[in-house]
């Protein structure tokens, strides 16, 4: 067991007698997380190709209707979205430096933002959803820039 630990997840492994308790509950929890979010990844990855071939070879509808490539793109962006939030997680494993930082979360919030306006109906939002979403664009960017500077020049004692 230990073997596979180590030759298929070699950051959870790596200087593991060196590791304090928290850092090793941190690297299993990580561990855990990961192999979760893999499998939310290869199921949506299954349904996104499933969807693909049922639209363009099943269904008789236009593969250039707007709608059609929406919803594509929607799938897409969520496994993109997942597969960069799991990313995150096993680069924390790689480092020292705590289990998540900020930035990346905050980068994965505008991701998902990004993405609902991409597929929202224009026809049918209401306008205050659409400048609900801008502020929270906005309020998201000025966060990651903020917190961008902060890592720039270092932790502040």
């Amino acid at each position: 067991m230990r073997a596979m630990l180590k030759r298929w997840f070699p950051e959870v492994t790596t200087q593991w007698s060196s590791l304090s308790g928290y850092q090793r509950f941190e690297r299993l929890v990580s561990l855990v997380l990961t192999t979760a979010i893999g499998g939310v990844v290869l199921v949506a990855l299954y349904y996104l190709i499933d969807h693909v071939i049922h639209l363009l070879f099943v269904q008789t509808r236009d593969p250039f209707d707007y709608r059609v490539f929406q919803a594509v793109f929607d799938m897409i962006l969520t496994v993109l979205i997942a597969m960069e939030f799991n990313n995150s997680i096993v680069r924390t494993m790689n480092h020292d430096g705590g289990f998540i930082q900020v930035e990346i979360v905050v980068l994965i919030a505008i991701m998902a933002l990004v993405r609902k306006f991409m597929v929202m109906d224009l026809d049918s939002i209401d306008p205050w959803k659409i400048l609900a979403l801008a502020a929270g664009v906005l309020s998201l960017g000025i966060c990651y820039w903020l917190v961008r500077q902060g890592n720039r020049h270092g932790p502040q004692r």
